[in-house]
């Protein structure tokens, strides 16, 4: 009886080293409670895709060099200061105007915000002469910080006229100054905020000097000096060659209107040069 019990013992103890031999050795086996979804990665098809990145916005100064520039296209930056930034200004040579004496063609400028390439901001329509088209500024012309343009109208042997328009922030456009056009080879000084023109008559230096500024937004004369000669007072010298006196004429802005306030008659070979000197200078009002 002893006997059995000891030989019952050996068996178990080899039936329990073999179980043991046969169980993979590293197994680690998945708890019954753990779901076979959570151990497995996530499918590639759900993850989100990534934002298509948008094509960078042009710069202004890639939108100009896209634009065509050639006898009857023309474009330029303006940098106005303000909320707006800068801006692209295109302008079209349109027909010929039928009745003009000069000339003209007719022109459709357009003011467009790079940032929206759409519609322009605006449109403007004016005639310029054909050999004067392509010609344009871009300068502070009323001095309050924003950049204006300018476009060439009408170009002679010396006198040349422009079309300006000014920025005007609040209203987020440009406005034309008619008054710009009646200045010739406007130059615009910063320091005195004057623009002042010159249009000659003729080699001898004769011609009209003008000085204009803003008043309450509106651009004046304030003074205007003539130089001139009459074809009737020519004179026969010795030498049998014509000369001729010259006039200078001074006028101010006085109540609102130019008054004269200075004449002189010069002889034949009599500097007026020295005279006229004194008046381009706004400050002086004779002696």
């Amino acid at each position: 009886m002893k006997m059995r019990h000891i030989l019952l013992a050996v068996a178990l103890t080899l039936l329990l080293m073999g179980c043991q031999a046969e169980e993979p050795v590293g197994t680690v086996s998945v708890p019954p409670e753990t779901s076979l979804s959570a151990v497995v990665s996530t499918p590639l098809e759900d993850t989100p895709a990534p934002a298509p990145s948008r094509p960078a916005q042009p710069t202004p100064e890639e939108l100009l060099a896209q634009h065509p520039i050639d006898g009857t296209h023309d474009a330029f930056l303006v940098d106005t200061g303000g909320r707006l930034g800068t801006l692209l200004v295109t302008a079209e040579k349109g027909e010929r105007i039928p009745k003009s004496e000069l000339g003209d063609f007719a022109v459709t400028l357009s003011v467009w915000n790079p940032r929206n390439m759409e519609m322009p901001l605006q449109t403007m329509e004016t005639e310029v002469e054909d050999w004067c088209f392509g010609r344009h500024e871009t300068v502070d012309a009323n001095f309050d910080g924003h950049m204006d343009f300018s476009v060439l109208c009408f170009m002679g042997n010396q006198p040349n006229y422009w079309y300006l328009w000014v920025w005007d922030e609040e209203a987020g456009q440009f406005t034309e100054v008619p008054e710009y056009t009646e200045i010739s080879s406007p130059r615009c000084n910063p320091e005195t905020e004057v623009i002042d023109g010159w249009e000659r008559y003729s080699p001898d230096g004769d011609g009209v000097t003008t000085f204009h500024r803003w008043e309450d937004g509106k651009l004046v004369c304030v003074r205007r000096i003539e130089v001139w000669w009459e074809p009737d007072e020519a004179i026969r010298t010795e030498e049998e060659i014509t000369v001729f006196p010259m006039h200078l004429k001074v006028e101010d802005r006085i109540d609102g209107e130019l008054t004269q306030v200075y004449y002189q008659y010069f002889s034949p070979g009599e500097s007026f040069s020295s005279e006229q000197e004194k008046w381009e200078n706004l400050d002086y009002h004779g002696e």
